[in-house]
């Protein structure tokens, strides 16, 4: 029978938990915005091959992250199932982190291409390590569904302030250092120093967390994709979230183009820009969660969807040289993507009820070993994209360079900054239309509220028939 967990979560539990998104965020928003032009515009390396690099480690969390699901829910030690591995894995994370940005400038560019990717392997690995477990503890520590959204309610607020300390910091930092390849060395190893503190602070608060006892579990590798395939809400939920961080990480990657090549405006207007996006995403969070909680959360997370592949239309309609207009389209677009962020996340330990359901057993692990990896997945799949659409439109590294190849361009980036973004959202947004959790939150007597406002049993046989 499973274990229900009722108990009240401490305040150093909940902003503990939630400080251990501040690694995750930062290393998002670092490898999102800046690893590719560092590939290309610091490293030269070219942009096809760049986008390839960052995509080629990702194979390996295929295997990693479902494998670290399944090892966390079986793994037994004195400080519980979860909390062993955000220690470990914080500190192979980050301290490859700063290898991955400490490139030698003076080898070949295959000895570079080797450097890279053997430095982006440890990283998956340590993120593996760290990521899945950690996101594995939220469905573990609650059973309540409106504790779990205020959860990761506090989670994306946390994720906005690392996004946003990090985004604003970097180009501090490399307009500090004597040239940008030290300047992008000091930003490796100070996010790698970040992500090891924030990893620790979640491990050392979370000790009183709530735990369920072990849960044993003999499925395969095979069978845990299997399970994944035939869970019809994970698999469509998991799509979902896939294209919508493939879309992030196309967007962000993008912007730096999109500002100094097609806009003509200097690169230094990141450092005011994405920060812009990232409190309005923070401020706006709470309100996407009570939407979420009025509405239901899959039609909020449909709309959240819908309205920011709109406003990334209206990039089309920003003129050159004009830097005030990015400002309220910044604005726009954050306050989405706070709902964008916090609603699809909240949904997930959903899936691992129907899970258990239906296989009789608790495999929170397996579940978001799954969802992780569609995540890393989507944000390497975006940062891939833009690599090769940069090498077909004829982009070479600098400003200069870019425009004098072809006057086409600016334009051919304008266009795929606007466009292929919102394509990715809204098919998304159609994934979420189909799902069959995510509805109203009504709690009923004795029992934690069933995901859509339905009694479990009904829910279940529902959503996995």
């Amino acid at each position: 029978m499973a274990q229900t967990i009722r108990s009240s979560l401490s305040v150093v539990t909940r902003l503990g938990w939630a400080v251990g998104e501040f690694a995750i965020a930062s290393h998002m928003a670092i490898l999102s915005i800046y690893l590719l032009y560092y590939l290309t515009d610091v490293q030269k390396v070219p942009s096809a091959l760049a986008g390839t690099l960052i995509l080629i480690p990702r194979l390996w969390n295929v295997v990693s992250d479902p494998l670290m699901g399944g090892v966390s829910d079986r793994f037994r030690s004195r400080w519980g199932r979860r909390r062993p591995f955000l220690l470990v894995g914080s500190l192979i994370w980050g301290v490859a982190y700063a290898a991955m940005f400490a490139i030698p400038t003076d080898w070949t560019l295959t000895a570079k291409a080797a450097w890279f990717l053997a430095a982006c392997f440890a990283v998956n690995t340590g993120l593996s390590l760290y990521h899945v477990p950690y996101s594995a503890m939220l469905p573990e520590i609650t059973d309540d569904v409106s504790e779990r959204l205020a959860l990761t309610g506090y989670k994306e607020i946390a994720a906005r302030f690392a996004v946003l300390l990090t985004v604003m910091a970097s180009p501090l930092i490399v307009q500090a250092a004597p040239d940008p390849i030290a300047g992008h060395r000091w930003v490796g190893f100070v996010t790698g120093a970040f992500i090891i503190l924030s990893g620790l602070t979640a491990f050392f608060a979370t000790a009183r967390a709530p735990s369920r006892n072990l849960q044993t579990s003999n499925a395969t590798l095979a069978e845990q994709w299997r399970s994944f395939r035939t869970n019809r809400q994970l698999f469509r939920l998991s799509g979902a979230y896939l294209f919508s961080s493939a879309c992030d990480a196309f967007y962000s990657a993008m912007m730096i183009y999109f500002v100094t090549i097609t806009l003509r405006l200097d690169g230094g207007l990141m450092g005011a820009l994405y920060p812009i996006g990232s409190i309005t995403a923070l401020v706006t969070t709470p309100l996407w969660a009570a939407l979420g909680r009025r509405i239901g959360r899959r039609p909020a997370c449909a709309i959240a969807y819908s309205g920011a592949a709109i406003i990334f239309c209206l990039a089309l309609l920003v003129p050159v040289g004009v830097p005030l207009l990015m400002f309220p389209f910044m604005v726009l677009l954050g306050a989405f993507f706070g709902g964008v962020f916090v609603l699809p996340s909240s949904m997930t330990p959903d899936t691992v009820e129907l899970d258990e359901k239906r296989s009789g057993q608790r495999r929170e692990g397996a579940i978001y070993g799954t969802w992780i990896f569609t995540q890393q997945t989507g944000m390497s799949i975006g940062t891939f994209l833009v690599g090769i659409y940069l090498d077909l439109v004829g982009y070479h590294s600098g400003t200069v360079a870019a425009a004098a190849a072809s006057p086409s361009v600016p334009t051919a980036i304008r266009y795929g900054f606007a466009l292929a973004p919102a394509g990715l959202l809204i098919v998304a947004a159609g994934l979420v239309r189909g799902l069959a959790i995510g509805g109203p939150t009504v709690a009923s007597a004795g029992n934690p509220p069933a995901p859509d406002g339905m009694a479990p049993q009904k829910l279940a046989e529902r959503s996995l028939e």
